[in-house]
């Protein structure tokens, strides 16, 4: 049997990590930062239980790919055996399930869709890139949507997930574009490689979206100026960003462009918080 160490790599532990305290976010911003100790341990636990059913899921079907790029990864290496890795999937996914169900229905029916696509996604969609890249940016987005139905305001949170959503969609095709040359060799079918550099156009598309939906919370009178201002600083380096792209579409370029909306995608976020404090 594998040790903790080994079971904590094999779920990516910083990753879940990081997916939990998206959902306490969601959650803080839902309910205007009115702090309920009971409702976040039960969100950041089911959000982290259920990311790292998703990271074991994914390392299952990629055992045999990875017994030749990751041989190091637990599976690959024998460190814990296949048998042991979908019993503990199974574990960590009943867990999650269960512990949702004392949140409500609502965060119930996410969980079991989000382990459905994570399930999709690891099986099927991770080399079908046109599929893949909407399940993750509605997965990334979704811990938002997750918390943000344990709390009392939905609307602002749903906004910031279909930002999300449609940003990393974006996001996502113009990784593919800048790895083009490693998913031919490995089989992968993605927008880049169907369409080449017309497919950036499409990735600037869901990210003008994103950038259309922004302003929502304060035309909804949702949040105050203050969110107005950090959202349009926001939404101008988007355009910023999207104008570099199109003007040089190369894989260097792409490459940049993508490191910059993490970045204003996390500035994005603090919009959002500012929002939810400040209400003005």
């Amino acid at each position: 049997m594998g040790k903790l160490s080994d079971y904590l790599e094999l779920i990516r532990i910083k990753n879940c990590i990081t997916a939990s305290f998206g959902g306490v976010i969601g959650y803080l911003i839902s309910s205007n930062f009115e702090i309920d100790i009971f409702k976040i341990v039960l969100v950041y636990l089911v959000v982290f239980f259920i990311c790292a059913y998703g990271n074991v899921i994914n390392d299952i079907f990629d055992i045999e790919i990875d017994k030749i790029n990751k041989p190091f990864r637990p599976l690959p290496s024998g460190k814990i055996s296949l048998k042991e890795a979908k019993f503990f999937s199974f574990l960590l996914l009943f867990t999650g399930l269960f512990l949702s169900i004392f949140i409500n229905i609502y965060a119930l029916i996410i969980a079991i869709i989000n382990s459905i696509f994570l399930y999709l996604y690891g099986k099927r969609y991770k080399k079908y890139k046109p599929i893949g890249n909407f399940l993750v940016g509605y997965l990334t987005g979704s811990v938002f949507l997750f918390g943000g139905v344990a709390g009392k305001n939905i609307y602002p949170v749903v906004i910031l997930f279909l930002c999300s959503l449609f940003s990393i969609w974006g996001r996502e095709i113009i990784k593919d574009f800048e790895d083009m040359e490693g998913d031919l060799k490995e089989g992968v079918i993605s927008l880049p490689i169907m369409y080449k550099k017309r497919s950036l156009i499409i990735a600037s598309f869901l990210i003008v979206i994103a950038i259309m939906l922004s302003p929502l919370p304060y035309i909804f009178g949702i949040f105050g100026i203050s969110y107005l201002v950090l959202i349009t600083l926001c939404d101008v380096l988007f355009i910023w960003t999207i104008i570099i792209l199109l003007k040089n579409p190369t894989k260097k370029t792409a490459s940049k462009v993508s490191k910059l909306l993490k970045i204003i995608m996390n500035m994005v976020l603090i919009a959002f918080l500012v929002g939810a404090v400040l209400n003005v």
